[in-house]
């Protein structure tokens, strides 16, 4: 599970493995190799739950979710969506004030649209 999870959350931020252990190293002084996380990846070590911790500081993902305790998911929600909107809230999260109330006063006239039918 923690390694389909690695997986998928290096995917949606777009990193190689490469990549995820340099921005995990130049984050926490090094000490995490591609071959690492290629071996978390396809279950064959665990890492150290300061490794999982740190991951998901640099994936913006929550521990829960890299170790597959994440109640949503649980719940039966399809992971993809959750993904999206993850993505979503990260996006809006970059705008300014002002554009993040358009966006919500849009989502609000839809969703009034959507209850009164």
């Amino acid at each position: 599970m923690f390694g389909e999870n690695l997986k998928a959350a290096r995917a949606e931020k777009g990193y190689t493995l490469e990549q995820l252990a340099n921005h995990y190293n130049s984050a926490y002084g090094g000490g995490l190799s591609k071959g690492t996380l290629s071996k978390y990846e396809n279950g064959k070590q665990e890492p150290m739950i300061s490794v999982v911790a740190n991951l998901s500081a640099v994936l913006n993902v929550s521990t829960d979710y890299l170790l597959g305790r994440d109640t949503i998911a649980q719940a039966g929600i399809d992971p993809e969506k959750i993904r999206n909107r993850e993505r979503i809230i990260r996006m809006l999260d970059q705008l300014s004030e002002e554009r993040q109330r358009v966006i919500e006063n849009l989502i609000a006239l839809e969703w009034n649209q959507k209850q009164q039918k």
